[in-house]
């Protein structure tokens, strides 16, 4: 007599048994990710530890060739991180403390301007309906950005978090940078002989992007804000520098960050010259942009990451809601980690990029 399972069709029972293995990983990795959130004081500062790394590990690697021992050149590389953002810091500091007040209520009011616009010929839309559903955006915006500030400012527990996460992510920074290739030998060593080979393959890989796509962000970002800064001191619109620091910061996320620096932008050029200082600064954008998508992606970021859009969208859209600000920073060089995975176990060539150094070697 045959069993009720043998009378299902194949098809049926191998659904089956994809299905409940897809909802035993489903539930495992959301396990993981709720740990990792709750677990924040000490994952993030290991993750902006390795990002911070990738940085400094040129300063680093130049010290040791010149005889440096590893504690001290670990250290001036770190120490000369922070003087050099304490000069950077002060130097623009006394401009951006007053433009960056002036900020907000004029892009504001550039957004409400663009209204008046659209309530013209040609568009001719309801100009009291634009008007309503732009102050409900923006109150919304002031209730949401309000108690962010207040608790930042006075809870106790999130400054305790922070810089409980500052001190550990120096001291991690130091020790990755010090001591890397120890550490990583030591994390081999729990692996077994026939996958250590792979596991080290794979870590290298790993890092390699993380230091790829990190630098040559950075310098994309940089060129960026130097392009529009420039442009917006030719078309003489006023907030440079802050919208400068916006766009280097915009760059970390990709797709979204620069459409709302390019229009922060725009719309601070509406209101101080008009319809046409801001048509002019929208075009220079854009010939940003190009100059950035066809130029600087291609020799500085060389195939280190590439994602397609769409997975940019729903990563930062996931990073958003698992952890905030934070996490949309994260979310596309944490995408970028699981395809330099999945190409490795499709036997893709390993992620290569003109500003990564080669990887020095790993102890077994």
């Amino acid at each position: 007599m045959r069993q009720d399972g043998e009378q299902l069709p194949q098809w049926y029972r191998t659904a089956a048994a994809a299905s409940w293995r897809f909802l035993v990983i489903v539930a495992a990795a959301t396990v993981l990710v709720y740990a990792l959130v709750h677990l924040r004081v000490v994952v993030l500062p290991i993750i902006l530890a390795l990002l911070i790394s990738t940085l400094l590990l040129p300063v680093v690697r130049f010290l040791k060739a010149r005889g440096a021992p590893d504690a001290l050149a670990a250290a001036a590389a770190l120490v000369g991180a922070f003087l050099l953002l304490i000069a950077i810091g002060t130097a623009i500091a006394p401009s951006i403390g007053d433009q960056f007040t002036e900020l907000r209520p004029r892009a504001e009011d550039g957004l409400r301007q663009a209204t008046d616009y659209l309530a013209d010929p040609p568009f001719n839309l309801s100009e009291r309906e634009i008007r309503d559903t732009v102050d409900e955006g923006i109150a919304r915006l002031r209730e949401n950005s309000g108690p962010l500030a207040r608790g930042l400012s006075s809870g106790a527990v999130v400054l305790g978090e922070v810089l409980t996460g500052l001190i550990v992510t120096v001291l991690l920074t130091f020790f990755f940078l010090k001591d890397g290739p120890r550490m990583w030998g030591w994390t081999l060593s729990f692996t077994g002989r026939r996958s250590r080979e792979h596991a080290n393959e794979l870590g290298t890989r790993v890092y390699a992007a993380l230091a790829g796509y990190v630098r040559g962000i950075a310098l994309v970002g940089l060129v960026d804000a130097i392009l529009i800064g420039l442009a917006l001191l030719i078309i003489g619109v006023p907030l440079v520098v802050p919208i400068m620091v916006i766009t280097f910061f915009a760059a970390f996320v990709p797709l979204i960050g620069a459409f709302l620096a390019g229009l922060v932008a725009v719309l601070i050029a509406l209101v101080s010259g008009g319809l046409l200082d801001a048509a002019l600064v929208l075009g220079a954008i854009i010939i940003v942009q190009q100059v950035e998508g066809h130029l600087l992606y291609p020799i500085l970021m060389g195939r280190t990451v590439h994602l397609h859009p769409a997975v940019i969208v729903i990563a930062l859209a996931a990073g958003g809601i698992l952890g905030g600000i934070v996490g949309v920073f994260l979310a596309v060089p944490l995408a970028g980690v699981v395809s330099v995975v999945l190409d490795y176990v499709k036997d893709e060539p390993p992620p290569e990029s003109p500003v990564v150094d080669e990887p020095e070697p790993q102890p077994a």
